[in-house]
């Protein structure tokens, strides 16, 4: 029987049969998307970078957390003034870097920068009930990725 003629015999169908292709084009979506990524190499959240450097950008880090980059700054025991200045300068790099790939983790989790900030501002039972970003604000990220790190492998925190 075709699919034509079983739709013209059974009211719904039809809809059911469009669900069902919907589901499948996402399916091979992800999965073409995994195969890709599973052998490339990519950049994620390339938007933290600075185009001319390829550096991370604290403005653009500060701006996706929500937070001020001055907060962010002040709170990574960075020189405002210089991270206002140059803010995807090399000196930068070693704290924002813990921070970009607890991001980087946070989006592969959630995939939207909206629910990244609320995770962000959620109490965690493993930072003693502090925000993960109370702990990167004061100068702690590693504590953050940590946990993060942690639960993208699967091992219990």
């Amino acid at each position: 029987m075709t699919t034509a003629v079983l739709a013209e015999s059974k009211p719904g169908i039809q809809e059911r049969v469009a669900e069902l292709r919907g589901q499948i084009v996402a399916v091979q979506s992800k999965l073409e998307a995994m195969l890709r990524s599973a052998g490339a190499v990519q950049v994620i959240l390339p938007g933290l970078h600075d185009k001319a450097s390829g550096r991370i950008n604290a403005r653009k880090v500060a701006t996706y957390m929500g937070v001020p980059l001055k907060r962010l700054a002040e709170g990574l025991q960075l020189n405002y003034k210089a991270v206002h200045r140059n803010p995807s300068a090399e000196s930068l790099q070693p704290s924002l870097k813990p921070v970009k790939r607890s991001l980087e983790l946070l989006h592969e989790f959630f995939n939207k920068p909206q629910t990244v900030r609320v995770w962000l501002n959620t109490p965690h039972p493993d930072l003693d009930g502090r925000t993960a970003l109370d702990m990167i604000l004061a100068d702690n990220p590693n504590a953050v990725l940590r946990i993060l790190e942690n639960a993208a492998a699967g091992v219990p925190v």
